[in-house]
C-alpha cells in the first residue's frame, strides 16, 4: 500500500497508543465501578436484613458501602473526561467566535491537566502518610482508601492527554480542509 493511500496511517503523528491505552483503561474502569456499585447493593442488602429481619445490626456495613462509593466515584471520573460529560456552563464560549472558542476549551484542558497533576500530588502525600491509620469499623488503613484518590488521578491525566490530542488533531484536519 501507498503512502497516499493512508495517508493519515503515515504522515499525521498518531496517538493510536494512547488511545488503546485509555480504551482498555475505559474497559477496566467501568467493570470494576460495575463490580463496585455490585458490592454497594450486597453490603446494603446485608445491612436492612440484619437490621430489621435479624435485629442485629452490623457495625460496618454502611463505612464499606462509603468506602466503595467513594472508589467508584473517583475511578468513574476518568470515563465522565472520556466522554466529554462533565457537567459545564458553556453559555460563554458557545457565544465566542471559532478561534477564542478554541483557545477557552483549550485552557479548561490545560487548567484540568494541572489540578489533576496537583491532585495525584497531594493525593500520594496523604496515601502514605494515612498508612498507619486503621478505619474505624472496618479493619483497612485509611491509605487503601486514600488510594483512589493519586490513582484516578493518574487515569484522568492520561484520558485528559488523550482528549487534548483528539481535540488539536480535530483542529489541524479542519484547518487543512
Amino acid at each position: 500500500m501507498s503512502a497516499d493511500a493512508h495517508p493519515r496511517a503515515v504522515r499525521e503523528p498518531s496517538a493510536a497508543p494512547l488511545a488503546r491505552l485509555t480504551a482498555a483503561l475505559d474497559r477496566w474502569t467501568c467493570a470494576v465501578c460495575v463490580a463496585l456499585f455490585v458490592a454497594i447493593l450486597v453490603v446494603m442488602v446485608f445491612q436492612v436484613t440484619f437490621r430489621y429481619a435479624l435485629n442485629a445490626p452490623l457495625t460496618w456495613t454502611e463505612e464499606l458501602a462509603r468506602y466503595l462509593f467513594i472508589w467508584a466515584c473517583f475511578l468513574g471520573g476518568r470515563g465522565v473526561i472520556r466522554r466529554r460529560s462533565h457537567v459545564t456552563i458553556a453559555f460563554v464560549s458557545d457565544r465566542l467566535p471559532r478561534g477564542a472558542g478554541r483557545v477557552v476549551g483549550a485552557a479548561v484542558l490545560g487548567m484540568s491537566l494541572l489540578f489533576f497533576l496537583q491532585l495525584a500530588f497531594q493525593g500520594a502525600i496523604l496515601t502514605a502518610r494515612s498508612h498507619t491509620v486503621e478505619a474505624i469499623t472496618v479493619p483497612i488503613p485509611w491509605s487503601l482508601i486514600y488510594l483512589a484518590v493519586p490513582l484516578s488521578a493518574v487515569l484522568m491525566i492520561l484520558q485528559t492527554v488523550e482528549v487534548g490530542w483528539k481535540a488539536l488533531r480535530q483542529d489541524g484536519q479542519e484547518a487543512r480542509a
